[in-house]
C-alpha cells in the first residue's frame, strides 16, 4: 500500500501528526506499516477536522429496498438486516390480488432467513411448507409467504414464478439465479389487512465462510476446504470475514467481492491468533462479532469493506514483507526490551509524552446497529472522563459509528477500548541498533526502559531500515505509540452495559373513542317528508395527527348456503341480484375451494328469486367449488364509505339507508403523515320504522307550541276588544249594571267587567254541513296601569275537516308595559274525521308548575326553569342521555357509554 504514503504524509504534515512524514525519506527501505487499531477514536476526530468526515463504509444493514438490475454486487456475512433488491413483480389471480416479488438478498450463498419485519414487529416463518409459496409469515393479520433460494450454483428456476407469470413468459426456466440468494415473496391482498404488497425486510444469516482452523490439510482439524464451498459454515467471526475478503469470494471463477490476495500473502499463524481472540468468551458471549454487507462496484474500495470489520475487534492492520494480517484488540506479550544505550545517538530522535490535541478525546459517543430496532443506528452510553476533561481544559468529543456491529455488549466493550487508548499519549520516532532486526516487528509491543523518561510500553506502528553507511549497517527506524494492558482490562467496563432505551412509539390513536351509531329519521327542510338515516358520533381526538375518519357501512349480511358442485349454487333468500351484480360472502369458518371470503364475486345466472350462480369476473365462467366448508356464511352487497374531516365529531348519512333495517358498520382513522391504520371490527345498528328521532320530534313540538301561543295571542286581543266595548257602554256612575250576559263598572281610572258569550252556528256550503259551538267567559279588573284578567273559552267543531274540541284557560296580570300570564290548553279529536287518526293534547304554560296531593307530608313535583324537580321519584324504567350529581362531579353519560367522577 505504498501508493497511499504521499497522501497521508501531506495530511500528517499539515496537522502536525508525527511519525508519518518520514516514511520514504532518503534511501531507506519501508519494512513494515501498521494501521493502529487502538487509535480509532482519534481517526474519527481527525475526520471531523478535515471537514469531510470518513468515507462511506459497508454496514450490517440495508434499510431501504433497491430497485433494478445494474447495481453494485453485495455479499452478506454474519447476521444482517436487509430489504433486498427488488428485481421482479408479478400480479395474478382474481383482480390481480396475488402479488409475487423477487428480492435479491445476496450475490452469494446465505445460510437462512431468521425472521422478517411486518408492520413494525419481528415475525417468523413457519407452518407447513407450501411447495409453491414456501413458508407463511406467522402471527400476522395478513397472508404473506416467503420462499428462499440460498444461492447455490445448481439451483433451478422457481416453478411458481414460471406458472403464474402474467403474461406467460415473463419468468422462464432460464431464470435460475445461479449463485444469487433471493426470496420469492407472495402477498395475498385484501381490503382489511393487506391493501398493498408487503414492504419486505429480512434478518438473515449470511454467507457460510471458510475457516482454516477446521481444515486438516493446512494444519487445522476438520472438513473445511477452500475449494469446496459446501464444507463452509456460517460464522460471525470478523477475522474470518476479513480473510474471505482478502482472498476474494467467488461464484465459480468470478469474484463477487474481495481483493484476490493469494493465500501465501496471508500468514496463517497471525490470522489464526486474531480469529481465536475474536472467539474467546467474555461475559455472556464471544469477545468480538460482526455482520456486514460487503459491496463491489463503481466507487467502492476494498478498504471500505474491510475497515468496519477491523473496527469491530479494535484490530491493528499490518502490512510487512511477510504479508498482510490483523492483530485483534487484546493485550500482547512484550517481544523485546531496549534501553537508552540501544538508541543510536547520531540519528534523529523525537519523543513526546503528549498527543496533539487533534488526537485527544475526553468525551466519546457512538452507535451500533441494533437487531431489535431493525438494524437502525442505535446509540450506546456516552462516556465522559472527568479528569481528562479537567486536564484538557475543553470538551474534546467524538462519535464513533460502528457500521458492522450488532451486539450492544461488544459495542460497549469497543467504546471503552477506544476511549482508554486515546489517553495513553506517549509517542515517538527513534532509531535503534540493528541487533533488534528480527524482534522489532510491526504491530508488536515493545518496552523502553529509560533512565531519563521512565519505562514505557509501545506498539510499533512503522518499521524501516536505514541505508548501508559508515556509521552503521541497517539501523532500525521505529514509529511508536504508547499502549498498556489497562486498555483491555475487562474489569474496567461493564460486560452487559446499561443501554439507553430509545423513545418508544408515539401513543397514536388506533380508533375513535366512544364511537356509536344510531338509526334516525330526518325531516326534510321545508316539507313534511322524513328520510331514514344513520348518525355516527365519537369523542374528539387528542392525537393531532388524525386528519379524517372513514366510516364504512353496509346492509346486514344475509345467511346464505353454498353447494359443493360445478357450478356452485348460492341460496340467498330474496337476493334481488342480477347478472354481473357484485356481491361478497363473509364467513365465520371457511368457504369451499373456489371462493374467497370478503372478495368480490359477480352474479352469473339467476335461477330463482332465492338462488343463483356466480363468477369471479363480470361475465366470467361459473364458479365450481370443491373441498369442504365450515362455519356460517353471510352474503352482502358492496359497502358505502363516508369520510369526516377533523374536527368533525358527527357524521349523518341517508345514502343507501332504508327504514326498519339492520346495518353493519365500522371505522378507521386517517392520519397525516400517513401510517398503517385498520378498520375496526364490524358492529350493528338498526334504523327506525316510522318512529321519528327524539331530537327531531322535540324540535317539531317546540314549533307547534309556538304556533299555539301565537293563536292564543290573537284570541287574547279579541277578548280585550270585547272588554273595551263593554267598558265604553257603561255609565259614569257607581253601581250601574248592564245585562245582556255582560256586566261592567267604571269609576275614575278604575274599571271592572265580565261577560259571557254564547255562539252556535251551522253552515251549509254546497250541501256540506259544518257545525260550531263556542262559549267564552272573560273577566278583567283595572286600576290605572295595573290590571288583571282571566279567559275561559270552549269550542267544538264537526262536519268537514277535523272533528275537534278545545278548551283554553288563561290568566294574566299587567303593570304598565310589563305582563305575566299562565294558561292551560287542551284539545282532542280526529284528523279529517278519520277514526284511525285520533289526537289529544294538553299544554300547560307557566313559570312554575306544581303537582301535589294536598298534604303537608310530601313536597310537590315542580317544573321550573325548564327543569323537572322532585325530592323523591319511584320510576320503573328510565331512558335518558345524561345522569349527573347537582355539582356536576359525578356523571353517567348513557349516550356515550362512560362514567366519570371528579374530585370537587
Amino acid at each position: 500500500m505504498g501508493f497511499l504514503v504521499p497522501l497521508f504524509a501531506t495530511v500528517g504534515s499539515a496537522l502536525g501528526l508525527t511519525g508519518v512524514a518520514s516514511w520514504l525519506s532518503g534511501s531507506t527501505l519501508l519494512a513494515g506499516l501498521a494501521r493502529f487499531g487502538l487509535g480509532l477514536a482519534a481517526k474519527y476526530a481527525l475526520g471531523s477536522l478535515l471537514g469531510g468526515g470518513q468515507k462511506t463504509q459497508a454496514q450490517a444493514s440495508q434499510l431501504d429496498t433497491t430497485y433494478g438490475e445494474d447495481l453494485a454486487r453485495s455479499v452478506a456475512m454474519g447476521k444482517v438486516g436487509t430489504a433486498g433488491q427488488l428485481v421482479y413483480r408479478n400480479a395474478y389471480g382474481s383482480g390481480n390480488r396475488r402479488v409475487q416479488d423477487v428480492r435479491i438478498l445476496s450475490n452469494f450463498l446465505i445460510n437462512r432467513i431468521t425472521r422478517v419485519r411486518y408492520k413494525g414487529a419481528w415475525a417468523t416463518l413457519g407452518g407447513t411448507e407450501d411447495a409453491t409459496k414456501g413458508f407463511r409469515v406467522q402471527g400476522i393479520d395478513g397472508e404473506v409467504w416467503v420462499k428462499l433460494y440460498k444461492g447455490t450454483m445448481t439451483q433451478t428456476a422457481d416453478p411458481g414464478l414460471i406458472a403464474k407469470a402474467n403474461p406467460v413468459g415473463r419468468w422462464t426456466s432460464d431464470h435460475r439465479g445461479a449463485g444469487i440468494a433471493y426470496a420469492v415473496v407472495t402477498s395475498i391482498l385484501d381490503r382489511e389487512h393487506l391493501q398493498q404488497p408487503w414492504d419486505a425486510f429480512f434478518e438473515i444469516e449470511g454467507a457460510p465462510l471458510y475457516d482454516w482452523r477446521k481444515d486438516t490439510t493446512v494444519g487445522g482439524s476438520g472438513s473445511h476446504r477452500w475449494n469446496h464451498q459446501t464444507t463452509w459454515e456460517f460464522t460471525e467471526n470478523p477475522m474470518l470475514m476479513a480473510y474471505a475478503l482478502e482472498r476474494g469470494i467467488f461464484n465459480g471463477t468470478e469474484m463477487m467481492v474481495g481483493k484476490g490476495v493469494p493465500a501465501s500473502r496471508l500468514p496463517i499463524d497471525m490470522w489464526t491468533l486474531a480469529a481465536n481472540i475474536s472467539d474467546e468468551i467474555v461475559g455472556a458471549g464471544k469477545r468480538y462479532t460482526a455482520g456486514l454487507i460487503a459491496a463491489a462496484g463503481s466507487g467502492i474500495t476494498h478498504d471500505q469493506n474491510v475497515q468496519p470489520l477491523l473496527e469491530t475487534c479494535a484490530a491493528t492492520w499490518v502490512e510487512e514483507a511477510a504479508g498482510e494480517f490483523p492483530i485483534a484488540g487484546a493485550a500482547q506479550s512484550i517481544v523485546m526490551t531496549f534501553s537508552d544505550d540501544d538508541i543510536m545517538v547520531d540519528e534523529t530522535f523525537r519523543f513526546s509524552t503528549k498527543r496533539t490535541k487533534s488526537e485527544l478525546i475526553n468525551t466519546l459517543a457512538g452507535t451500533y446497529l441494533e437487531p431489535d430496532n431493525f438494524y437502525e443506528q442505535t446509540p450506546f452510553a456516552v462516556r465522559i472522563n472527568a479528569s481528562a476533561l479537567a486536564e484538557d481544559g475543553e470538551r474534546l468529543a467524538v462519535s464513533v459509528p460502528y457500521g458492522a456491529l450488532n451486539r450492544p455488549d461488544v459495542a460497549d466493550r469497543l467504546a471503552d477500548i477506544a476511549f482508554k487508548a486515546s489517553r495513553f499519549q506517549g509517542n515517538g520516532e527513534i532509531c535503534i541498533h540493528p541487533k533488534y532486526l528480527d524482534e522489532a516487528k510491526v504491530g508488536r509491543w515493545v518496552q523502553w526502559t529509560s533512565a531519563e523518561y521512565g519505562t514505557f510500553t509501545f506498539q510499533i506502528l512503522e518499521k524501516r531500515l536505514g541505508p548501508l553507511g559508515d556509521k552503521a549497517a541497517r539501523n532500525i527506524y521505529l514509529t511508536l505509540q504508547q499502549v498498556d494492558d489497562a486498555i483491555f482490562d475487562p474489569t474496567a467496563y461493564v460486560t452487559v452495559p446499561v443501554i439507553p432505551v430509545a423513545p418508544g412509539d408515539p401513543d397514536y390513536a388506533a380508533q375513535a373513542s366512544n364511537f356509536v351509531a344510531n338509526g334516525i329519521q330526518i325531516q326534510v327542510q321545508g316539507s313534511d317528508e322524513r328520510k331514514t338515516g344513520i348518525r355516527f358520533q365519537w369523542d374528539a381526538f387528542d392525537d393531532n395527527t388524525v386528519s379524517a375518519l372513514d366510516v364504512e357501512y353496509r346492509p346486514e349480511a344475509v345467511g346464505v348456503t353454498i353447494t359443493i358442485a360445478n357450478p356452485a349454487v348460492i341460496t340467498w333468500p330474496n337476493h334481488n341480484l342480477s347478472a354481473n351484480d357484485v356481491f361478497y360472502i363473509a364467513t365465520t369458518g371457511a368457504l369451499p375451494s373456489g371462493m374467497t371470503a370478503d372478495s368480490p364475486m359477480y352474479g352469473r345466472t339467476v335461477l330463482t328469486p332465492g338462488t343463483f350462480t356466480a363468477s369471479l369476473t363480470p361475465g366470467g365462467a361459473a364458479i365450481a367449488t370443491t373441498g369442504v366448508q365450515s362455519g356460517i356464511h353471510g352474503g352482502y352487497v358492496a359497502s358505502i364509505v363516508k369520510r369526516a374531516e377533523m374536527p368533525v365529531q358527527v357524521l349523518t348519512t341517508t345514502e343507501g339507508v332504508m327504514p326498519n333495517k339492520t346495518y353493519d358498520y365500522r371505522h378507521r382513522i386517517i392520519p397525516d403523515p400517513p401510517r398503517a391504520t385498520f378498520f375496526t371490527a364490524w358492529s350493528q345498528v338498526s334504523t327506525p320504522g316510522e318512529v321519528i328521532d327524539v331530537s327531531v320530534g322535540l324540535a317539531q313540538q317546540q314549533q307547534d307550541v309556538l304556533d299555539f301561543l301565537t293563536s292564543l295571542s290573537g284570541m287574547r286581543q279579541e277578548f280585550n276588544d270585547k272588554i273595551a266595548q263593554l267598558a265604553a257602554a257603561a255609565l259614569e256612575a257607581a253601581g250601574r249594571q248592564v245585562q245582556d250576559n255582560a256586566v261592567a263598572r267604571r269609576f275614575r281610572d278604575a274599571s271592572a267587567a265580565a261577560f259571557l258569550e254564547l255562539d252556535a252556528n251551522i253552515d251549509d256550503i254546497d250541501g256540506v254541513l259544518a257545525a260550531q259551538a263556542t262559549a267564552i267567559l272573560g273577566v278583567q279588573a283595572t286600576v290605572g296601569l295595573v290590571s288583571a284578567s282571566g279567559l275561559l273559552r270552549f269550542r267544538s267543531e264537526a262536519g268537514s275537516g277535523d272533528v275537534v274540541s278545545r278548551v283554553v284557560m288563561e290568566v294574566r296580570a299587567t303593570v304598565g308595559d310589563v305582563w305575566v300570564s299562565s294558561g292551560i290548553y287542551a284539545e282532542a279529536g280526529f284528523t279529517a274525521g278519520n277514526p284511525a287518526a285520533p289526537f289529544s293534547r294538553l299544554l300547560l304554560k307557566a313559570d312554575q308548575i306544581l303537582f301535589t296531593d294536598g298534604t303537608t307530608s310530601a313536597t310537590p313535583i315542580t317544573i321550573e326553569g325548564g327543569a323537572l324537580k322532585s325530592l323523591i321519584a319511584n320510576i320503573g324504567t328510565v331512558t335518558a342521555g345524561l345522569l349527573q350529581s347537582a355539582d356536576g362531579t359525578v356523571k353517567l353519560d348513557l349516550n356515550n357509554k362512560f362514567f366519570s367522577m371528579a374530585k370537587p
